[in-house]
């Protein structure tokens, strides 16, 4: 029943109530509200609208909340306005909260949402304030408002003074308001000195350091990059800051400068990424207890247990819930497989069936289940991989909502003739074919994020110490992946492919084709989904000139070209009315998106959280509007999934190779030449900026402490989106 009538009396709710004073007098302040719904979906939907909470419970809620945050009921995903939601909403904004129509719905109608606002100052995720840097300083004596001072420095602009003198540091729910108002701990209103009283964990901090330092220690010259979104931009050896602490006064109070859990303003990459970042190594992914290959293509024995717990069949089984999805595991791989048997239809866009793919599928008659042979799937494991680098947490700044990160089994498929007999070495072009489950970590909290860095550290230590194919340390490996990758923890974000061979044995009339599935919630089978931050290729990325598909594109690039900069864009569903982003990506090694912005609609500055790709020298002569479309081109172009496996980052299709497991050298260390300007050049290392990443995360403090805002994993390691 519906806890409010949905349609035209809560239209008028929405057009009759003002936003007054008096309705400011609410129980909610400096927090995050309970999670609130007030309305169930039956009728015309579910409307979970500020105004009406305001007329109803006014205690639960503010006025002017600043960020907004929405579920389903029973579930723990956080979407937040921007993000692209599981249903159409009319509604999704902080000041108006949320709606949705039944009657918008594609299939079935809308779940039951629930919400929660943020009545506080704007967290630096909801502005476009610049921070320089934060400070930290440890009272000598601690006061009833705490044991530190945090003091934030800004670019002093437009966007910090749209702050008003006031924003919000949101470590998972616990807010520390600052203000640059002379209040409580701030000593001059104005001066683009942010400050609040905080408190610190002094012991968490030490005991952080002290860990740091212990694996520093075993590293000889260890080095630290920095990085533009995925660009490398510099490389030094890496070393300990040192710091001099000296007493001081801030409003009157004796200060120290405070502990830091990492001596450095950016760690250093300490681990062998053989060990803890893309495991590729024969000891680990064909070893026989744990994996199987059907035609033992690396010859040490790894043909003979199909239900090895890191085999294709037992994660594709362990998708399956059969309680709830009424399929064998027979069935639900079945249908997964049957995507490229029959045209699919993913945001009105066509995806051309590939039903060639049954020649590497030895009796499959790609319809019947009882035909496919679940102990002869024809993949092997080809690396384990680990994507921390992915998560995120209020405290950095950049979302409301805790991110996790990933966990990655990557596999290839094996090389067959005409017969289904193994060819290893193989036909040339047979197997070039990857699938890779990609797992959410099963943390998302600052601690347990620090957690699991410091075993993924541990296992590079094992590594290190034992060796890959030692029992400690392939335990430990599995004791990290079982979390993901064990029946029925729903732990599946996306399963992506990416081929080349389902065209057929030796018919190369198809170009490499990347796709993405993901588990539908209601048929619970492995389903065709959008391609993420990428729009439909075959229509956007190199439309005629003068076509409607172009005047789209560049309206797309012309709308979000500071967010491009910044690489902080979220390409949506539906942009302008007109279905966008791509049901799948067909493309060749020499492939790019070649649309640039409308001169005319550059913006007339840099915005402040740019960081150039270039390398430095390349750009001689570039004129300013030249560079910033080069820039804003190339920033959209690599972070789609078509162009960051192609010319972009000059790679042939592949980031590991399905043939012989060798990483590209977009992630090994690679300068690109710009596809459409050749006198620039980019640098690419994506394996040192996950390593850094890592090492950031493990030398976190989770205590209240605000210098996690302009630390490494918040400026530059983190990707905005997944990758």
């Amino acid at each position: 029943m519906n806890k409010k009538i949905m349609g035209l009396s809560l239209i008028c709710v929405l057009t009759v109530i003002p936003f007054t004073s008096t309705l400011a007098q609410t129980g909610v302040s400096n927090s995050w509200t309970a999670w609130l719904d007030r309305d169930n979906p039956s009728g015309d939907g579910d409307a979970e609208v500020l105004s009406a909470f305001l007329t109803e419970t006014p205690s639960s809620v503010c006025t002017s909340p600043s960020a907004l945050e929405a579920r389903i009921k029973g579930t723990t995903r956080v979407f937040t306005p921007g993000m692209i939601t599981p249903h159409k909403l009319r509604t999704f904004a902080a000041g108006k909260g949320l709606q949705c129509y039944n009657a918008d719905q594609a299939s079935g109608g809308c779940p039951d949402y629930e919400v929660r606002f943020l009545c506080a100052a704007p967290t630096l995720g909801q502005t476009k304030a610049v921070l320089n840097n934060v400070e930290l300083f440890q009272l000598e004596t601690a006061t009833a408002q705490g044991n530190a001072i945090a003091q934030a420095k800004f670019k002093l602009d437009d966007a910090t003074r749209a702050l008003n003198g006031r924003f919000s540091f949101d470590m998972e729910g616990k807010i520390t308001a600052f203000n640059d108002l002379g209040e409580g701990a701030d000593e001059k209103s104005g001066d683009g000195i942010f400050s609040a009283f905080t408190t610190i964990d002094v012991a968490d901090i030490n005991n952080t350091r002290t860990v740091f330092l212990n694996k520093l220690s075993t590293v000889k010259q260890p080095q630290v990059s920095e990085f533009s979104g995925r660009a490398l931009i510099s490389t030094k050896t890496f070393a300990v800051s040192s710091s001099v602490s000296s007493v001081s006064t801030i409003k009157g109070l004796r200060v120290v400068t405070a502990p830091s859990p990492l001596p450095a303003a950016t760690p250093p990459a300490l681990v062998n990424p053989a060990n803890a970042l893309v495991i590729n190594d024969t000891a680990v992914v064909a070893n026989p207890s744990l994996t199987f290959d059907a035609c033992n293509t690396d010859g040490i024995g790894n043909n003979v247990n199909p239900n090895a717990a890191w085999s294709f069949k037992t994660l594709i089984s362990n998708l399956n819930n059969e309680a709830t999805s009424g399929m064998t595991d027979q069935q639900f791989a079945n249908d997964w497989l049957r995507n490229w048997i029959t045209n699919q239809n993913v945001n009105s866009f066509l995806i051309s069936a590939r039903g060639n793919i049954k020649d590497y599928f030895q009796g499959w008659d790609g319809v019947n289940a009882s035909t496919l042979n679940m102990d002869r799937l024809p993949f092997r494991l080809l690396a384990i991989v680990n994507r921390i680098d992915l998560a995120s947490i209020p405290a950095y700044g950049t979302t409301t909502a805790n991110k996790p990160g990933e966990i990655r089994f990557v596999f290839g498929l094996l090389s067959r003739n005409s017969s289904g007999q193994c060819v290893n070495g193989g036909i040339p072009f047979s197997n070039e074919m990857t699938a890779i489950f990609e797992y959410k970590d099963a943390t998302t909290n600052c601690a347990g994020l620090k957690d699991l860095a410091n075993k993924w550290i541990a296992l590079d230590s094992l590594g290190v110490s034992s060796g890959r194919g030692s029992a400690a340390y392939l335990n430990a490996l599995k004791a990290i992946t079982d979390t993901v990758t064990a029946p029925n923890v729903d732990k599946l974000n996306q399963l992506r492919t990416n081929d080349f061979a389902f065209d057929g044995f030796n018919s190369f009339l198809e170009p490499w084709q990347l796709r993405e599935f993901v588990i539908n919630p209601t048929t619970k089978r492995l389903v065709s989904t959008t391609t993420k931050q990428t729009p439909e290729s075959d229509r956007f990325r190199q439309p005629g000139t003068g076509t409607p598909d172009e005047l789209l594109m560049k309206s797309y690039l012309d709308q979000e070209a500071s967010n491009i900069l910044c690489e902080s864009h979220q390409v949506p569903e539906i942009f302008n009315s007109q279905p966008f982003l791509g049901s799948h990506a067909d493309y060749e090694s020499i492939n790019t998106w070649t649309i640039r912005p409308t001169v005319s609609a550059l913006p007339a500055a840099y915005p402040g959280c740019y960081q150039t790709s270039i390398v430095p020298g390349t750009d001689a002569g570039l004129s300013f509007n030249d560079r910033m479309t080069s820039e804003i081109r190339h920033k959209f172009a690599v972070n789609t999934c078509d162009d960051c496996h192609a010319a972009e980052t000059a790679t042939r299709f592949v980031h590991i190779s399905p043939i012989n497991r060798q990483l590209s050298g977009f992630m090994q260390g690679i300068e690109v030449t710009d596809p459409r300007i050749p006198s620039l050049k980019r640098k690419f290392n994506d394996l040192a900026r996950r390593n850094q990443a890592l090492v950031g995360t493990a030398a976190t403090s989770c205590t209240v402490d605000p210098r996690i805002l302009s630390s490494f994993q918040a400026r530059q390691a983190r990707l905005g989106f997944i990758h």
